[in-house]
């Protein structure tokens, strides 16, 4: 007997508001400054799961792209700031 498992995002995910996005839009390689990146903060910005978006990228050590409205730049200068203040 075969068991299939089916995956699923976690359920924050059907609340954001990117899930209805363009997918032109590109989330995975806006690299700062760049007018992805900045469109992609911007349909952040009025997302009801931000926050959730935002802690979920910085647990799981995320590199690229616009997570919670904070590109690989603005989550490296975080984990930085966090750094100092723990030390």
């Amino acid at each position: 007997m075969t068991t299939l498992v089916a995956l699923r995002a976690p359920k924050w995910q059907v609340h954001a508001a990117c899930r209805n996005t363009d997918r032109e839009v590109d989330w995975t390689d806006s690299e700062q400054g760049s007018t992805a990146a900045a469109d992609c903060k911007t349909i952040c910005r009025l997302c009801p799961v931000r926050l959730t978006c935002a802690i979920t990228a910085l647990t799981r050590d995320e590199s690229y792209g616009v997570w919670g409205g904070m590109d690989q730049a603005d989550r490296k200068a975080l984990r930085h700031a966090d750094a100092q203040i723990a030390a």
